[in-house]
């Protein structure tokens, strides 16, 4: 048997139905292929737009056509068995008891106790450390000090002993008498006398150093 001339759906050569049954067997498919040829097309549409909520509604869409169908039994849907409650963020809450708090706190008591007398003898054993410092450069500085007037003496001594210049005969016979009285005085002698008097006495003084 030839088609015609517009190919529609539906047209050419058909199967010929034996019973009532086969008949709406045969219609039941025809509607379930014609439906999901649809909700294909739905589907692309609904993905070129690529839209969210609109592909949680074309989800639902397709479930209710589907039941809607011969396929499902018509009922709705029931509800949910059990409510889904959200989880709580974060770390699990730990819940103490009394007298384990009792035991934290003693624990707490303890360790600062310990961590006060370690200050305690850290700030004992830092005094005794500066007092013996503090000794100590007392004891060099005094000793410094004792030797610096040690040296302080010897230098005087000798600043002494060469301020005083000893006098040859020569040197002593042509000095007058008031130079003569100098010398005597500086070498802490008699000034009394003549000018041999005074002249005898230094070189006596000098011929003994």
């Amino acid at each position: 048997m030839a088609r015609g001339k517009f190919n529609k759906r539906g047209g050419g050569k058909r199967l010929d139905a034996q019973s009532a049954d086969e008949i709406e067997q045969r219609n039941q498919r025809l509607a379930e292929f014609e439906e999901n040829r649809v909700q294909r097309r739905i589907d692309a549409e609904e993905e070129e737009k690529g839209g969210a909520d609109d592909g949680g509604e074309k989800k639902e869409n397709h479930t209710s056509k589907k039941d809607s169908s011969g396929g499902g039994d018509g009922k709705e849907p029931g509800p949910k068995s059990a409510v889904e409650t959200p989880k709580p963020e974060g770390p699990p809450v730990v819940v103490t008891s009394a007298e384990d708090h009792k035991k934290n706190m003693a624990k707490l008591e303890f360790v600062r106790r310990r961590r006060e007398k370690a200050e305690a003898r850290r700030l004992v054993e830092e005094e005794i450390e500066l007092a013996k410092e503090m000794e100590q450069k007392a004891m060099f500085s005094q000793a410094a000090k004792e030797v610096n007037d040690d040296d302080g003496g010897k230098k005087k001594k000798k600043g002494k002993s060469k301020e005083i210049d000893k006098l040859t005969k020569i040197e002593i016979k042509k000095m007058k008498p008031a130079v003569m009285k100098d010398a005597l005085k500086e070498r802490k002698l008699d000034i009394q006398g003549n000018k041999n008097v005074l002249m005898t006495r230094l070189i006596e003084y000098e011929g003994s150093r």
